[in-house]
């Protein structure tokens, strides 16, 4: 009613008085537009347009509804692709001349035109890349230090609405049963109700219906519980940001952002919004989620460029879903929401299914190579019957409801659907996965790339040695210690020096607390503080006595931090700290307790040889100087050396076991770490990373002077990358790759983002990693335990085994039908199963067992086995080998059973037999089928799959309702059983379960003596 009522009144805000149909539209000039016209526009605020540019394109239709979605007065967009309309409900300002302009320009491609009440004129995409700080601030309404004001925001949010992307609404329950009515099988089978009506059937026709219902209910059920799954794993969540508004640093959510607010953007947050540059400190961004490019890209707030510019290219711009992997800066945000680069990309691509998998796709090829095999034997069966005098229309019945049951229709359904499975039983054993074709990936992985710090280690560190004044110190629960006895008063300075220019030389957060202070940082700036503090040092008084001028950080090829600091008394303080080697090599001379002293060769070497020996002993080290300076921080030069700091970083309890596992499982396990060569040694030979053998370090140093085809031949050998930097990481991953290797990579810090991307599998450990590492990962484990990388694979090995098994039960019990009425055929002995008794059998021991085996958990030696190989098909020829020599064992015994109770001199007793027998055969090869090298008793021992035994159950008493009801008995043409009938239904079942058994297991055998007959020749 109240839409009806702002009908009226829009229509009586428009001159009425002309009457439509003149050249004027509600009092409008109407204009002519190529390919689009008016259906339908009598009720006010509702208007049917057509453009013919729409028919048949899917994602354009979509595109069209986001853009007339977005203008203002606009309720309600629904674009078809099949007919080319768009209706749309409006309310003012909102007229139906704007709505044909942005009709007519979004089915040809170009941009919605604007019209004076859009708010969004005032940020519209005007090149920002292009124009000057000041007039994009003044275009904007902003002010570069105060930012926006609460009020103002407020009042943009009313007009803009929230920071969002639209998210994908999973297909709804209607649509996909339309798709499962519209498939070929179901195609057959409206074909097979065709002809039973043309020849009097109803009951048949009736009956194939109910049949057809029934299993598109239940593909329903299944494909939207996975649809859900897989569209949850796309969610949108971007972390609190940081903003300026009212002169204040303020943190918001990131969907309360709005075109104007100020960002403060630093190093490991993730890009809430589109934003212009405004100051920049050695910013750079990894750009991948938009640009597919993995190498971060170095940003300048200060350049101006062409206004047709890409955005690659776009050095002075932020984009929303980026990841700050160095430096920082500040920036105006220009668009939000939708109206960003990637929210443009998102409109474009609609609101689609996800892409197919490289398993669906694999089992789609499967299915069509199974329909082609299928419907050549259907055709044989059919034209042996027609040689054979058999009636055509029973005949071809007979044909159509065969091709329906022999051919596994829904292969990449239930591929999708065991994936779905996989991905919920990962999260209740908190392995986040955030792209569902990780899952298979993950059980080929052959090589896992560990990330020392937070993986390997603990991520906490203590610093427990000083190397000062030519002197090895220890420090323990804050006592510094010289050969087990306190060191002097001199050396106490000296270390409490170092640890003041080290607390001075960081960024870490520290305030008071009841307990002393608190310390937000990394950890290594948080246990050098620590360490200073514990030695006396109060880092806040001592902070506020130099405050800090300008700093360098670390970044590609540079692996220290430089801080210029001004004290109370003007003078000026340059603090470094760093790699040992690359601060020694800046300085001129050293503090020693009885005063300065110059670097000759003698001593470089001496204190070299002690960070070797410190990092021998699985000491993360830093050299630590200090020296006057200029007005750049960069300015690095005759510095004077005050020592060595060396840290602990305990190694995880857990990370042993969890590597002997992954060994076990053939996956070679890599360190790829920041760290020195000397340190990442010592911890890889303590955690026998090599596997017992020969354990090889490459240097950073020795892979930057390395061609690209170098490094991917040297790759396969070393077991420890030392020294490296992201791009570094980023290049050993790609080298690791180019061998044809699975490889894994984990990482918890904005430096693993980039070979995180550039992975297979890219696994964050998300205890206390940083937002980035979590979104650019493919999976995201609830802790930094080792545990979790094994958890992991082991599952989606045991996802991958899934899909195999429900692979080999569908293709083989299908088969066990098509060898029975194949046989039969060629032996002139009728038909065994009756059409309706086909369809039954599609449906009582497909769907459930299917589902059910699914969900199989894990067997108990998945991780004794190599990964598989990604290359490799999932079904290679011993694997149809094997399918088909069960499927041909099902329906050799169900032949026997038909031509022991008369075969086609009794038809119908015969087919009663042939039809419980193979119905209870598949279903017990269902359980044969939990077991890759098992068959039925594999089962004995193994834990419980509570949903197959139910399944297998219900089907049972569902086969023996229609056994006993006179209803579905005439139905499915069947007769009473007697006592011999029984024996035969069981030895049909068991016989063949037991046959394919003892034949698998004699297969089995064989198989590794053929192998070594062929490795000898």
């Amino acid at each position: 009613m109240r839409d009806h009522t702002m009908s009226l009144m829009i229509l009586a805000e428009t001159n009425a008085e002309e009457p439509p149909g003149d050249g004027r539209l509600f009092g409008l000039e109407t204009r002519s537009y190529p390919g689009a016209e008016i259906l339908h526009d009598a009720c006010p605020g509702r208007v049917r347009m057509r453009h013919a540019g729409l028919r048949g394109r899917t994602r354009l239709a979509r595109a069209v509804e986001a853009t007339l979605g977005r203008l203002p007065g606009v309720i309600k967009v629904k674009s078809s692709e099949t007919t080319g309309s768009t209706l749309v409900l409006f309310r003012a300002p909102m007229t139906i001349e704007r709505l044909m302009d942005a009709l007519d320009a979004a089915a040809r491609g170009e941009a919605a035109p604007q019209t004076d009440e859009d708010p969004r004129a005032e940020a519209s995409d005007g090149p920002f890349h292009a124009e000057t700080i000041g007039a994009l601030a003044e275009r904007l309404r902003t002010h570069l230090v105060n930012g926006l004001a609460a009020e103002e925001a407020s009042a943009r949010a009313a007009k803009w609405g929230r920071n969002e992307l639209r998210r994908a609404e999973p297909r709804s329950a209607a649509r996909i049963f339309a798709e499962q009515m519209t498939s070929l099988p179901i195609a057959l089978l409206a074909a097979s109700a065709a002809l039973s009506v043309a020849t009097g059937g109803l009951a048949d026709a009736a009956m194939i219906a109910a049949v057809v219902l029934l299993n598109a209910s239940i593909a329903t059920a299944t494909e939207r519980q996975a649809d859900r799954a897989i569209l949850s794993l796309a969610a949108d969540d971007l972390p609190p940001t940081t903003v300026i508004r009212d002169g204040a640093r303020q943190t918001i959510d990131a969907s309360e952002i709005m075109p104007g607010d100020l960002l403060v953007i630093e190093r490991g947050a993730l890009v809430p919004a589109d934003a212009r540059l405004i100051a920049s400190d050695d910013l750079s961004v990894n750009e991948s989620p938009l640009t597919g490019e993995v190498q971060p890209a170095q940003k300048d707030a200060q350049i101006l460029l062409p206004p047709e510019t890409g955005v690659p290219d776009r050095r002075n711009m932020v984009f929303r879903g980026t990841a700050v992997t160095g430096g920082s800066g500040a920036a105006i945000v220009t668009a939000i929401g939708v109206g960003t680069e990637i929210g443009r990309v998102q409109e474009l691509l609609g609101t689609v299914r996800p892409p197919e998998t490289p398993i669906e796709r694999e089992l789609g090829d499967v299915g069509r190579e199974l329909v082609i095999v299928n419907g050549l034997i259907c055709a044989c069966v059919f034209g042996i019957g027609l040689l054979r005098g058999h009636g055509l229309i029973a005949t071809l019945r007979s044909a159509v409801s065969l091709a329906v049951a022999a051919i596994p229709e829904g292969l990449p359904a239930v591929a999708t659907t065991t994936l779905a499975f996989g991905v919920q039983d990962m999260r209740k054993r908190e392995v986040l996965v955030r792209k569902i074709d990780a899952v298979e990936t993950l059980g080929a992985v052959e090589v896992v790339g560990l990330d020392k710090t937070g993986t390997l280690t603990e991520n906490h560190m203590a610093a427990v040695a000083v190397h000062a004044d030519d002197r090895a110190l220890a420090l323990h629960q804050g006592r510094l210690l010289e050969e087990g006895a306190d060191a002097d008063e001199e050396r106490r300075v000296l270390a409490r020096r170092l640890f003041e220019i080290a607390t001075l030389c960081s960024d870490a957060a520290v305030r008071r607390s009841a307990q002393g202070f608190e310390i937000d940082g990394t950890p290594t700036e948080t246990a050098l503080i620590e360490a200073g503090v514990a030695l006396g040092v109060d880092p806040l008084d001592l902070r506020q006595s130099a405050r800090v001028l300008a700093s360098a950080g670390r970044g590609d090829g540079r692996k220290r931090m430089s801080v210029l600091h001004e004290r109370a008394d003007g003078a000026r303080l340059l603090c470094v700290k760093g790699d040992p080697v690359e601060v020694l090599a800046r300085c001129a001379t050293r503090r020693l307790a009885s005063g300065d002293a110059p670097l000759d060769g003698a001593m470089r070497a001496a204190i070299l040889k002690a960070n070797e020996r410190m990092a021998g002993d699985a000491l993360r080290v830093l050299g630590v100087a200090v020296g006057d300076a200029g007005g750049d921080p960069r300015d690095e030069r005759d510095l004077v050396w005050l020592g060595l700091a060396g840290m602990a970083n305990p190694i995880r309890a857990s990370v042993g076991p969890a590597l002997r596992q992954l060994h076990r499982a053939g996956v070679r396990t890599v360190m790829i770490t920041g760290d020195q060569s000397a340190t990442a040694f010592a911890i890889a030979r303590h955690l026998d990373l090599n596997d017992g053998g020969e354990l090889r370090v490459l240097e950073a140093g020795e892979i930057a002077k390395m061609q690209p085809e170098v490094l991917e031949a040297l790759a396969a050998q070393p077991h420890v990358f030392a020294r490296v930097s992201p791009v570094d990481k980023l290049n050993i991953v790609k080298a690791l790759q180019a061998h044809g290797r699975i490889v894994a990579m984990t990482g918890d810090g904005v430096n693993d983002g980039p070979a995180l991307r550039a992975a297979d599998v890219g696994i964050a450990m998300g205890g206390a990693g940083a937002d980035v590492t979590r979104q650019v990962a493919d999976i995201v484990l609830a802790s930094d335990d080792m545990d979790g990388v094994v958890e992991a694979i082991r599952l989606g090995r045991a996802t991958y085994a899934n899909i195999r098994k429900v692979l080999r039960y569908l293709v083989s019990t299908n088969a066990s039908e098509t060898f029975a009425m194949l046989g039969a055929a060629l032996i002139q002995g009728g038909e065994p199963l009756t059409p309706m008794q086909l369809l039954w059998l599609n449906l009582a021991t497909d769907a459930l067992p299917a589902i059910a085996l699914g969900l199989e958990p894990p067997e108990p030696d998945v991780l004794d086995k190599p990964p598989h190989d990604p290359q490799a098909p999932i079904l290679g020829p011993a694997d149809f080998r094997r399918v088909l020599r069960e499927g041909s064992v099902m329906g050799v015994a169900a032949l026997a059973g038909y031509f022991s109770a008369g075969g086609a001199a009794g038809a119908a007793r015969a087919s009663t037999v042939t039809f419980h027998g193979l119905t209870l055969s598949q279903l017990l090869h269902s359980l044969s089928c939990r077991s890759e090298t098992g068959g039925v008793t594999a089962e004995i021992g193994r834990p419980l799959n509570r949903m197959l035994y139910g399944g297998v159950g219900g089907a049972i008493l569902l086969q023996a309702v229609a056994q006993f009801l006179p209803l579905t008995r005439r139905f499915l043409g069947l007769t009473p059983l007697g006592l011999g009938d029984l024996s035969r239904i069981a030895a049909i079942a068991f016989g063949s379960s037991i046959a394919n058994d003892l034949i698998g297991r004699l297969a089995d055998r064989e198989a590794p003596r053929v192998k070594e007959a062929r490795h000898v020749a």
